[in-house]
């Protein structure tokens, strides 16, 4: 069972998330001044002061993150700069050193302990050689050995092989299985109710488990799930949907694991008081009378009472599955007097749970909503019925344009998003040319939107397109 968090493993989560993001800025750091010792070099002979005094503040910071570290990695990946599994953010005072080391073929650089200056510099001299002296790399491994260069490696760009696109679809492949047994679990856990049975919580923990560890492998995929729209399966799939944003959220933020695997075990059971609703009310198209609506408003009540009596049950899973519906407004309930401030578990349920049921085409919707405007409508209520801080977290992890929405580019080209990148103006995108599903197949589809050409984006994204209206079938590149 996921254990309770303490205030205390909330503090240290709150430290890890801040660590997180020095680490990053670091990083950042290195690279922007990597980027001035190369203009030096190009500016300056090697003993000129200012180039040897940029080399200095480098060795400077690399040293810093040489600390408790083997070696300091960064890698490009499709105009995407990664230091180990964090992704840098990249602006335009990078663009031309991300530009200078993509058209030579360089996907990254290693630096080592006993790094100098002086080998700094006469590494700046040998990355602004043109890009046909680095077409071949004998000829290069023999200069950086010349120059002895010998605490500095630089790597090829990572390609995509048929290997690896096997791998990744065989890791698609299994988020699908996972996804689809959770909302199996889900299915069991109401049949249960419905029979009088005690809920299987080692079945609900073990499916949650396998979530969080899905989502730690591959978070883009998992949620992508979401996007897609079960008809047939929603009270159900509902459930997941939340328990995926709700982990995703917690692993973004550097929760701890336990406090990740209890929101998702609150997110599988956030909507269990709807077993009390009769499912005509549930499934009803037309509005609802106000007998009805206010059977429906008793689901969080009702759902804390049965999970209060389920052995092994967490209580922030009673907590959340109580106050995931009392909003900032006069809309939020079950209402009490003197209510006190939602948990913060409570308050990310809530942002998942509206999220989900904005962007999912029930019954009674005629037109779903797609992602994006479901991000914007969060982004409109942030400080009224969300939390404003969780609210700008979710949107910096499901992006502006979240993934399988449908973009239109400023070369004419169409592409749906399946991948977030550190800006969340340019995510990563599959170009579509087939419109059936089949240019997932193609590692070339696949481009990112950091990809940078004469100083400047490549590609932009100018406008967004209604997949159903215009005949793609999302359902195809997702799964």
């Amino acid at each position: 069972m996921a254990e309770e968090p303490q205030a205390d493993s909330r503090g240290e989560a709150r430290q890890s998330f801040f660590a997180k993001q020095k680490l990053i800025q670091s990083t950042r750091a290195v690279f922007q001044q990597l980027s001035g010792v190369l203009k030096n070099a190009s500016l300056y002979p090697a003993a000129h002061p200012f180039l040897l005094s940029s080399a200095e503040k480098l060795l400077k910071q690399i040293k810093d993150l040489l600390v408790m570290r083997k070696e300091v990695t960064f890698y490009l990946v499709g105009g995407e700069l990664f230091f180990e599994t964090n992704s840098v953010p990249i602006d335009l005072s990078l663009a031309t050193l991300v530009e200078q080391f993509t058209n030579r073929d360089v996907g990254g650089v290693i630096f080592r302990p006993g790094l100098t200056p002086e080998e700094i510099i006469r590494f700046a001299y040998l990355m602004n050689n043109d890009a046909k002296f680095f077409a071949d790399r004998t000829k290069v491994e023999a200069a950086m050995a010349l120059e002895k260069i010998s605490h500095i490696e630089i790597h090829r760009a990572l390609l995509v092989d048929k290997k690896a696109a096997a791998s990744i679809k065989e890791g698609k492949k299994k988020t699908e299985k996972v996804f689809i047994d959770a909302v199996d679990t889900v299915k069991g856990m109401v049949q249960s109710v419905h029979a009088e049975k005690v809920i299987n919580m080692r079945q609900v923990n073990s499916t949650v488990q396998k979530l969080v560890d899905n989502i730690l492998q591959n978070r883009d995929a998992l949620i992508g799930m979401t996007s897609l729209k079960m008809y047939d399966e929603y009270t159900f799939a509902h459930s997941v949907n939340v328990s995926v944003l709700a982990i995703s959220l917690g692993t973004y933020l550097s929760f701890e694991k336990p406090q990740v695997a209890a929101l998702g075990v609150a997110g599988l059971m956030h909507d269990i008081g709807k077993v009390s609703v009769p499912l005509e009310i549930i499934n009803k198209p037309d509005k609802l009378t106000e007998r009805e609506w206010a059977m429906v408003k008793r689901h969080p009540i009702e759902g804390a009472l049965l999970l209060a009596d389920v052995p092994a049950m967490t209580k922030l899973a009673m907590v959340a599955s109580f106050e995931h519906h009392q909003h900032g407004d006069v809309y939020g309930y079950p209402r009490i007097d003197n209510m006190v401030q939602q948990h913060p578990f409570s308050q990310i349920i809530s942002i998942a749970d509206a999220y989900d049921a904005i962007i999912a085409a029930r019954v009674y919707y005629k037109v779903p909503t797609p992602p994006y405007q479901g991000v914007r409508i969060l982004l409109e209520k942030r400080g009224t019925n969300f939390n404003a801080v969780l609210v700008k977290a979710f949107v910096n992890m499901v992006g502006i344009f979240p993934i399988g929405t449908v973009v239109k580019l400023d070369n004419g080209e169409v592409g749906i998003v399946m991948h977030q990148t550190s800006n969340l103006m340019r995510p990563r995108i599959l170009i579509l040319t087939k419109f059936d599903g089949s240019e997932k197949e193609d590692p070339s589809a696949m481009i990112s939107l950091l990809e940078i050409e004469d100083g400047h984006p490549k590609r932009s994204i100018i406008g967004t397109i209604e997949p159903t209206g215009a005949g793609i079938d999302i359902k195809k590149y997702l799964e």
